[in-house]
């Protein structure tokens, strides 16, 4: 019994963070309450400050859930002993492709993030959130390259700074560009292309001046 109560608890959880997906959507951030939520996700608003604690700590469990998908190959692919430090970066890249087109919630998420319309408190600590993790992910990417330099994938005089920044703005202009204008491109049919099209461009640009 202890296992189905906790099981039903978990399905409630992630019942009332589909809810808040769709209002957020449809309402925006700034003018979705708690209460709208629980009339969507079909519970009270006592279930959600069971699992939550206010709106704020409902937006930030979403983005730990985004952020929490692609850690492992992240972590792999700064690992210092990673014999193909591109092709784990490639992979990595590939794989969050393929689950942001699979997955509509994470695809919401990014467009609350995109959409500059929508400038309330929670969305602006999200935003301050994400910039921060950029940072990180740059120094991420730094250490990928200069793993790739080491081990000959990229060349001796390969500037890794600038290789990181191109890679950061390269992929998160894919991203932001595929989810406000989905038509454009493909970014599962074509993303290997894209990538390896980046990888291509480190191995021949970016050398170190001087």
């Amino acid at each position: 019994m202890a296992r189905k109560t906790k099981q039903e608890a978990q399905e409630t959880r992630n019942n009332i963070l589909d809810a808040a997906v769709r209002v957020f959507a449809v309402k925006g951030v700034a003018q979705s309450s708690l209460d709208d939520i629980a009339r969507e996700a079909g519970v009270t608003r006592g279930a959600i400050y069971w699992h939550f604690a206010n709106k704020t700590g409902l937006l930030n469990t979403l983005w730990d859930q985004v952020l929490s998908l692609y850690a492992p190959l992240t972590q792999a692919s700064e690992d210092p002993n990673e014999p193909d430090p591109l092709g784990k970066m490639k992979e990595l890249y590939l794989s969050f492709f393929n689950g942001l087109v699979e997955d509509q919630r994470l695809q919401q998420l990014f467009r609350l993030l995109f959409d500059d319309s929508d400038r309330s408190r929670e969305t602006e600590a999200i935003r301050q959130r994400h910039a921060q993790k950029r940072r990180e992910r740059l120094r991420g990417i730094q250490i990928t390259l200069n793993n790739a330099k080491e081990r000959g994938q990229l060349p001796p005089d390969f500037d890794v700074r600038q290789g990181a920044i191109s890679v950061l703005a390269f992929v998160y202009g894919l991203i932001a560009n595929w989810i406000m204008t989905p038509d454009l491109f493909d970014i599962q049919k074509e993303g290997e292309q894209f990538i390896e099209g980046m990888v291509q461009m480190l191995r021949t640009g970016f050398r170190e001046r001087g």
